[in-house]
């Protein structure tokens, strides 16, 4: 009985060994994982938890200090003043020689006040000031008033940009090897310029993101000069915290090819030269004003619109199209290569008219097209496919379930 015990006791001993040794072989493997394996995987993580996790190998003890990618979230700490001195603790002991190829800033769960509004200036300063440092994107989500924006240009390497919630004085963006720029609910004091034409030493510049952006200033033009942009997508711009009727947009972009405008009012675009490359045309308007002066806005923005593929509006441009049908006789097809059409009904209706004048006149030009609805974004329903060649335009009826 004993000698079955002392068996039993050496085979569970030997397993035990031998479990303890596969741990040992396997987190060997893992401590022995090359530098690059090693940030690419600590690139996923925010830069605290990025911090925890190389405290668990003394291998890994100063990893954190060459991260090529850098995600700073307020989010993972409850007090801002921690977060604060995490950010200039990390910055200040990385190993100077390493690269920085993005780095991301969210400051989402606290309110930056104007004593602590240095952060994000400092983080400007460390990846300008910093020789080897070549950084590609730069993230910043803050609530803060940026005050050193224009050292950016010296980021020759600096490709993508992306504010959000900043203030600055800052009104022309001098990045030459910028390609894409996103500006999100940003404050620009513009001074009493007349024009204001603020990307124009963007010339690399290719998709551009202007959204819920207010400007502050006296200018009359606000000039996109932009010879090789390709995107351009502009929601909710406001001059003095308002719609400024007496505002024009100028566009220089030849060769644009997606252009998505999102507001209740229309701004007036004056477009130098033609668009031969456009093939995406998205506009949602809602509450647009029923009048002549909105629909006439309208004829001339599909008009350099015309070699759009693609084509999504919403009801309201519709409606505004079918009030006036006299203005729209006569009037030839702006688009004439459109292969699909979306009816994007943002609102829920239980259904929706388009008359066969406004199908007419917007289609008639096409040899044919998909037909389709989509609901908050989502393409819901194909309403049919159809030939304007040698054929009636009719009235469509568009039926929605209730639960839409």
């Amino acid at each position: 009985m004993e000698k079955g015990r002392e068996s039993i006791y050496k085979t569970e001993v030997r397993e035990a060994s031998k479990l303890e040794k596969n741990n040992k072989r396997k987190e060997d493997r893992v401590s022995n994982l090359p530098d690059e394996v090693l940030h690419r995987i600590l690139s996923t993580l925010d830069a605290k938890s990025a911090v925890q996790t190389c405290v668990l190998s003394k291998r890994w003890r100063h990893v954190w200090t060459s991260l090529p990618v850098l995600n700073f979230l307020d989010s993972s700490f409850d007090d801002f003043l921690h977060f604060q001195c995490f950010v200039d603790h990390f910055l200040s002991r990385r190993d100077a020689s390493s690269n920085i190829s993005v780095l991301n800033f969210a400051c989402t769960d606290h309110e930056l006040d104007d004593g602590h509004t240095h952060i994000v200036d400092s983080i400007i300063d460390h990846v300008t000031l910093t020789p080897p440092i070549t950084i590609q994107g730069l993230y910043i989500v803050a609530e803060c008033i940026v005050g050193k924006l224009p050292q950016l240009s010296i980021c020759q390497s600096l490709t993508t940009l992306k504010l959000a919630h900043i203030s600055t004085e800052t009104t022309t963006f001098d990045f030459l090897s910028l390609t894409h720029l996103h500006l999100f609910d940003c404050r620009f004091e513009c001074g009493l310029e007349e024009l204001l034409d603020p990307f124009r030493d963007c010339l690399n510049l290719k998709h551009l993101y202007l959204h819920r952006c207010q400007y502050y200033g006296g200018f009359q033009r606000f000039k996109i000069f932009a010879p090789k942009l390709t995107l351009l997508s502009i929601a909710l711009m406001r001059v003095d915290e308002m719609f400024d009727s007496d505002c024009t947009i100028q566009l220089f972009t030849p060769k644009l090819q997606s252009f998505t405008y999102c507001d209740f009012d229309l701004y007036d675009f004056s477009i130098e030269g033609d668009l031969p490359f456009i093939e995406e045309v998205d506009i949602d308007m809602g509450c647009l004003a029923k009048d002549t002066y909105s629909l006439l806005q309208l004829i001339e923005l599909f008009q350099v619109m015309g070699n759009a593929q693609f084509v999504s509006l919403s009801p309201d441009i519709i409606d505004v199209l079918a009030t006036f049908p006299d203005l729209l006789d006569g009037r030839s097809s702006p688009f004439t290569r459109v292969r699909t059409f979306v009816l994007n009904m943002d609102t829920p209706s239980s259904s929706f008219v388009i008359p066969p004048n406004v199908m007419a006149y917007l289609f008639s030009g096409s040899r044919g097209l998909d037909f389709l609805i989509s609901m908050n974004g989502k393409v819901w329903k194909k309403v049919y496919k159809t030939s304007f060649q040698n054929e009636k335009c009719n009235t469509i009826t568009i039926f929605l379930p209730k639960f839409l």
